[in-house]
């Protein structure tokens, strides 16, 4: 039985839909903030979410477990040493979405999805200890 096993399939077939997802992965873990349609951000929450629960783990398996979703070494490498490591103190809560209204063309509810620890944010909280540290 398949109780509470209810995905948002977007209208796509599996195969289509792990594609669109593993490139929407891409995309916010290299901008760290993108705009997509409501559906398709609450939906990469999740996936986000999961992989940078692997990135915290910063094991040889996690990493092989993030590469076969994201399929790409760069992004995997980024997402390891760099988003990883921001989150090592926090347990859940890595994205935020942020609706935004409707698309001009065809009225779709849109969103921003985005980290909610950025690199600027962390630069400033850097810059301002070593002002009052001064």
């Amino acid at each position: 039985m398949r109780h509470l096993r209810t995905i948002k399939t977007l209208n796509r077939t599996k195969s289509h839909r792990k594609a669109l997802l593993m490139n929407l992965a891409n995309a916010l873990f290299n901008h760290e903030s993108i705009q997509t349609t409501n559906m398709k951000a609450m939906e990469l929450r999740r996936v986000a979410d999961k992989l940078i629960t692997l990135a915290k783990r910063n094991d040889p398996h996690a990493m092989r477990l993030a590469f076969s979703f994201m399929r790409d070494k760069e992004m995997v490498k980024k997402l390891f040493s760099d988003i990883g490591g921001r989150y090592t103190e926090i347990n859940g809560g890595y994205t935020r979405v942020l609706k935004i209204g409707n698309r001009k063309g065809d009225n779709a509810p849109m969103a921003i999805i985005e980290l909610t620890q950025k690199k600027e944010q962390k630069d400033q909280k850097e810059k301002k200890e070593k002002k009052e540290s001064k």
